[in-house]
């Protein structure tokens, strides 16, 4: 009997480990740790945390190699107009050069702890037109061990995000912007959101539609702890942070 009790106690205790907020690190871990954002440092550090998951931004260069970085320049030349190898002029303050998402992968799949979530970032030269080339470059080069079980996608531009899930449809994909409703994302066959936190602090029934419907739920760029607090008691799925380290030591 006692053993059945506990069994039962440990089965109990992983589902609601399971329903737990889980942690994604926003652009890795690197403002804890004074490490480059979307660096492999940063990277590195995520996973040690074993964060849920880490998020970082690609972009195509002009000879259309994929890069990993938030701005639409790397230490003021500009991705979508510079060759790969104009690129490794510049490097992080750690030393790194940029690193293309295929470095990238090479790191970050070799482990199972952190889920890899790629934000395609918009073109800043041709909008969707260039966005939905850097998704077919992305596919077309996607590893093998890329899975939906290690690799989420995230996009600002709604028409990329309806075109990545219908080239990709295994994978998971969630829009950024704010603008749709629970009803127009669910329309689409998208999986999710990942919307601006005050979006939903300020209207918690907002966020509610979206679980109703079965969609998972996120916010960036949640940095208060108290706030953190809340999306966790309102059973967000996911909360996108700066602070990983910080809000795991708080239970969350």
């Amino acid at each position: 009997m006692k053993y059945v009790f506990l069994l039962f106690l440990a089965s109990f205790n992983l589902w609601a480990q399971n329903m737990d907020t889980k942690i994604i690190a926003h652009r890795g871990a690197w403002k804890e740790y004074n490490l480059p954002q979307n660096s492999i440092a940063s990277l590195n550090k995520a996973i040690e945390l074993k964060c849920f998951g880490t998020e970082f931004d690609v972009h195509l260069t002009k000879d259309n190699v994929v890069v990993v970085n938030h701005d639409h320049d790397f230490y003021g030349l500009d991705i979508e107009t510079s060759n790969y190898n104009e690129l490794l002029a510049k490097e992080h303050p750690n030393g790194e050069k940029i690193p293309t998402l295929a470095e990238y992968f090479s790191v970050g799949l070799n482990q199972k702890a952190t889920k890899l979530i790629l934000e395609v970032k918009t073109s800043a030269t041709d909008g969707t037109n260039r966005t939905k080339k850097l998704i077919d470059v992305i596919l077309k080069e996607l590893p093998q061990t890329a899975t939906p079980d290690n690799v989420e996608f995230i996009l600002f531009d709604f028409n990329s995000a309806v075109y990545l899930k219908q080239q990709a449809p295994h994978f998971a994909v969630h829009y950024l912007n704010g603008d749709k409703s629970a009803e127009e994302i669910n329309a689409v066959n998208l999986n999710g959101i990942d919307y601006h936190f005050k979006l939903f602090l300020n209207n918690f029934d907002f966020l509610k539609e979206f679980q109703q419907k079965h969609l998972k739920t996120n916010s960036w760029t949640v940095n208060n702890l108290n706030i953190a607090k809340q999306f966790n008691a309102s059973k967000i799925d996911y909360i996108t942070t700066d602070y990983p380290q910080l809000f795991l030591q708080n239970g969350l």
